[in-house]
């Protein structure tokens, strides 16, 4: 039969053995946050409006992004690309105040606070120049 002195010999072997294992400060536990990589949203129902010789590009602000930094607005001709707002910025809005004439794309993309970038929405902008019935004669 065990004896009672067996059974606390053993209770303290465990629990010392708790002590210098699982239980120590030496190895403090550590809570890892994933980084965030989810891109925003695109933002939606891109348009354009021309008139007075300014163009106007207009978007929804994302209500579902929590940590959005804002907008980068670019203008795009002939394969050259010009950064109207190259710095994110909480805005709805663009007013380009010096339109190319010809066929130009706006394109508009969402940037959060981790540097994740959305989809580029895009829309496109024609400009023609009025002729003048003097100006088609020669």
């Amino acid at each position: 039969m065990v004896s009672n002195k067996m059974i606390v010999t053993f209770m303290l072997i465990a629990i010392a053995s708790l002590a210098f294992t699982g239980c120590s400060d030496d190895n403090p536990v550590t809570t890892v946050i994933p980084a965030d990589t989810a891109p925003p949203a695109v933002p939606a129902n891109l348009s354009v409006d021309y008139s007075a010789d300014m163009a106007v590009v207009n978007w929804d602000i994302s209500t579902v992004d929590n940590d959005l930094a804002g907008y980068v607005v670019t203008r795009e001709r002939y394969g050259i690309i010009d950064t109207l707002v190259n710095t994110p910025v909480l805005i709805s809005s663009y007013e380009d105040t010096n339109p190319l004439s010809g066929s130009s794309l706006y394109h508009v993309y969402a940037v959060d606070h981790a540097g994740n970038e959305s989809a580029v929405a895009t829309v496109s902008l024609t400009i023609t120049l009025g002729h003048q019935a003097s100006d088609l004669t020669q």
